[in-house]
């Protein structure tokens, strides 16, 4: 028992580069090694949560000194707020919902979203009603990715982002990082008042979460926002494959 906190760091490590790289997906590793390390699926999610605040903090250390954030401040301030209500809310369903059921439901919508990483819809942002259907959306998946650990919800709200507010690959995972740490800080905390903590894991998840998000994130900073979007779409595939 006494090298797990060792493995749960050197997993960490890897798969925050990997969602550094990729803007995501490093769920679809920790999800299933919280199990095999002999954690509940609760224990998993507060665990996760902790280790969560070490990616998105080392994340955004590495986008700092960029402007992929200030262009966009409105929309941030209300993802902000929106991501904290949900956060505050969603942890409680966890012991309700069978994960299992979701999982092709997010398979099938992760495939049908990933050619809008490459292909922009005309004049879609034009219009308010689309600004308010992609807010109403971006609410939902905040809410069921406080509670169901998917990466899948990470394309979905690129794919959003993308379409309706234009941002860049780049921008929405900046966006994504601090809407991150915001909604991780809530559900550890909730799941931790539940009495749900492993404190050997989420120490070493939590270093090697920083350290590997960080260097991930420089490294698809280095490659650009091209190498970030295929990044991206592989990181899905591999979930979708991951899900099924």
């Amino acid at each position: 028992m006494e090298f797990l906190p060792l493995a749960t760091f050197f997993v960490a490590f890897i798969s925050s580069i990997l969602s550094g790289i990729a803007g995501g997906g490093g769920g679809f590793i920790m999800a299933p090694y919280w199990l095999i390390a002999g954690l509940t699926p609760a224990q998993g999610a507060a665990t996760g949560a902790f280790m969560a605040l070490g990616m998105g903090s080392g994340s955004l250390v590495a986008f700092r000194g960029t402007d992929y954030l200030t262009k966009h401040n409105k929309l941030v301030k209300f993802l902000l707020v929106m991501t904290l209500l949900t956060s505050l809310v969603g942890p409680f369903f966890l012991r309700m919902v069978s994960v299992e059921v979701f999982k092709p439901i997010l398979a099938l919508i992760t495939l049908a979203s990933l050619p809008f990483l490459f292909i922009k819809i005309p004049r879609l942002e034009a219009a308010r009603k689309h600004h308010i259907v992609s807010l109403v959306a971006l609410v939902l998946l905040s809410l069921a990715s406080s509670f169901i650990t998917s990466s899948a919800f990470s394309i979905l709200t690129s794919v959003i982002l993308l379409q309706i507010f234009r941002t860049s690959v780049l921008e929405a995972t900046a966006i994504r990082r601090v809407t991150g740490i915001i909604q991780s800080a809530v559900i550890f905390i909730v799941l931790v008042s539940l009495g749900n903590f492993v404190w050997q894991h989420a120490l070493a998840g939590i270093t090697g979460g920083t350290l590997g998000s960080y260097l991930g994130t420089k490294f698809a900073l280095k490659k650009g926002e091209r190498f970030a979007k295929y990044a991206l779409a592989i990181g899905a595939i591999i979930g979708v494959v991951a899900l099924f």
